[in-house]
């Protein structure tokens, strides 16, 4: 006999493709997100990605114009959190 009872647990709905990969609009999102802010954990946070994949991104667009955009606006959210201190 099974002593076990079912507890009902609170199930996240499905996600979608988009949810979880990076679309152009979350990289759009997370270029200017990271420009204003210079944290990439932060900025990925913003378009609901992690810092990881963020970097594994940057990682597999290395010498496209992705990379340089990516430096570029971590530069500039840097530059712009310093003048805000």
């Amino acid at each position: 006999m099974n002593t076990c009872k079912h507890i009902p647990t609170a199930h996240k709905p499905r996600q979608l493709n988009a949810d979880y990969r990076w679309t152009m609009p979350k990289v759009t999102a997370f270029l200017d997100a990271l420009a204003a802010c210079g944290n990439v954990a932060e900025a990925a946070r913003a378009v609901g990605m992690s810092r990881q994949s963020a970097y594994r991104l940057r990682a597999r667009l290395a010498g496209t114009r992705f990379a340089g955009a990516f430096e570029g606006a971590r530069g500039q959210g840097i530059r712009a959190r310093a003048a805000a201190s």
